[in-house]
């Protein structure tokens, strides 16, 4: 697995994404409430599957951002104070 570097617009592109998966699922059980359809068959185990890895990702990359967001302001905390007696 190869670590991608990810900047805000990046991380928003892969929110728009995730938002839209989300919202054409909405949509389905809209459709599926307005047209009285109860018992729609899905092969869900892939998605259940991805959507508890994508889950389990999404904490990694919380802890691993807090932990860069706690040095970044640990540096520019001490930034003043390095180099002097």
């Amino acid at each position: 697995m190869t670590l991608e570097p990810y900047d805000p617009r990046k991380l928003d592109e892969l929110a728009l994404r995730l938002l839209d998966l989300a919202a054409a699922t909405r949509r389905m059980a809209q459709r599926c409430r307005r047209y009285r359809v109860e018992d729609l068959a899905l092969h869900d185990k892939k998605a259940q599957e991805w959507c508890t890895n994508l889950a389990q990702w999404v904490r990694k990359a919380q802890a691993d951002l807090d932990m860069r967001v706690l040095e970044l302001r640990t540096q520019r905390r001490a930034g003043p104070a390095v180099g002097r007696p």
